[in-house]
């Protein structure tokens, strides 16, 4: 009894700065604290399995009452403390207030878990081993409602792990050897211990392990979007369908049980569709799928094609072209624009050099009609005249040829587009 005194005395000394008294609140606050050094990576293991399936902690009746006594307490020892600072200011007011009957509300049977890992401290350690006091002591002025105790024992080339939780009474909530350093074998035992410990006498979990692609689950018709969480469902019989875009739905039934987890493994089969036949109006152009090549080609083939799908084609000097398919298609022909009329500022000149060049033709054959004009009033044996009609005539002839094409050209290239 000596020791265990000295034990404590020593504690408040040391580690009595360390806790502030923080006013409690609506939620069930569990610490998690390692008795030995080493222990980190065990602590977040226990951590994160703790969030997964005991985000709430669901009290019996026991529990309940004491949690309802440890408010009352709580809430009577601030009308104390509120009732002397009154006494010290003499507000007679608020003493008369005070001291009359106080009425504690109820508090819920569902409550809210936040989780603390504490790092490791050597002295803390050596005391919270003293005994039962040196624990409860601790859990008062950390404001813990639980506690999570890590311990290890080296064995060999083993390490024996024990994981306890301490709530009104201590309980081992796991005891194994494992190899140095590998707690993450312990996940899925721990999982289903504290799912024990803490969920729904009402409830059962669905893990969904991912088998060859992402999906959606739909339990009894309602969507549930994050299916590499726990899905916590009612005891009984679900319908299950997963799907994704692109694949078979994957139907199945379920019978979820009171505090087990069932881990399913989800594999969709992908619909089949006709093969696609992709055509180039412009000429050979390369080709890609959701960003993976397909090839370079006047036509391609996707003999088994997914919907839906981003396809997107380049060729050099035109604009390339991204579309977004959502249904099969057989066959698809696809155009090219070329660069200079994706570009407003290049049509532009490209419009004012047609204009110019048209109108020079113009001018040429006025030319060509005024030398025949004057052939005919002055002269017409003047050899003159006859170079003027040929030269005039052979220029607007090449211009005229000349528009034409670039008419043509123009025209080709502007096509029709998907």
């Amino acid at each position: 009894m000596a020791r265990r005194s000295a034990l404590l005395t020593l504690l408040l000394v040391l580690l009595f700065p360390l806790f502030g008294v923080e006013k409690a609140g609506p939620s069930f606050r569990v610490g998690i604290v390692s008795l030995d050094a080493g222990l980190e990576d065990m602590a977040e293991v226990v951590a994160a399995s703790a969030k997964a399936y005991g985000p709430r902690i669901h009290l019996d009746d026991r529990q309940h009452q004491v949690m309802l006594e440890k408010q009352n307490l709580h809430l009577e020892q601030e009308r104390i403390d509120a009732l002397h600072a009154a006494y010290m200011k003499q507000d007679a007011a608020t003493v008369a207030a005070l001291q009359q009957e106080q009425v504690f509300g109820e508090i819920s049977r569902v409550l809210d878990c936040n989780y603390t890992v504490e790092p490791y401290q050597s002295e803390l350690a050596t005391l919270l081993r003293s005994g039962k006091d040196a624990l409860d002591w601790y859990m008062q002025h950390s404001q813990y409602d639980g506690l999570f105790i890590l311990q290890s024992q080296a064995m060999g080339d083993l390490n024996r792990i024990l994981v306890d939780f301490l709530f009104i009474e201590r309980t081992t909530l796991l005891d194994r050897l494992v190899q140095y350093g590998s707690y993450r074998s312990l996940s899925k035992e721990l999982d289903a211990h504290m799912f024990r410990l803490l969920g729904s006498p009402d409830q059962g979990a669905l893990c969904f392990e991912q088998g060859n692609t992402a999906f959606t689950v739909f339990v009894d018709g309602f969507e549930h979007t994050a299916p590499d969480a726990p899905l916590f469902l009612p005891v009984g019989e679900h319908e299950l369908v997963c799907t994704s875009l692109g694949y078979e739905d994957k139907h199945m039934t379920v019978t979820v049980r009171s505090k087990a987890i069932q881990y399913i493994t989800v594999s969709l089969t992908k619909i089949k569709h006709p093969a696609l036949q992709i055509s180039s109006q412009s000429g050979s152009a390369t080709w890609f799928a959701d960003g993976r090549l397909l090839g370079t080609g006047l036509s391609i083939s996707l003999l088994e094609p997914s919907y839906p799908m981003v396809l997107s084609g380049t060729k050099e000097g035109f604009e390339s072209r991204i579309l977004q398919l959502d249904t099969p298609l057989e066959t698809l022909e696809v155009s090219f624009t070329p660069v200079e009329l994706s570009n407003e500022v290049l049509v532009l000149d490209s419009q004012r050099d047609f204009y110019k060049r048209l109108r020079n033709t113009i001018l040429v054959f006025g030319g060509y009609v005024g030398c025949i004009a004057l052939s005919k009033t002055y002269q017409t044996s003047q050899p003159l005249w006859q170079v003027g009609m040929v030269a005039t005539s052979s220029l607007a002839l090449v211009g005229s040829v000349a528009l034409v094409m670039e008419l043509a050209s123009y025209a080709a290239r502007a096509g029709s587009h998907l």
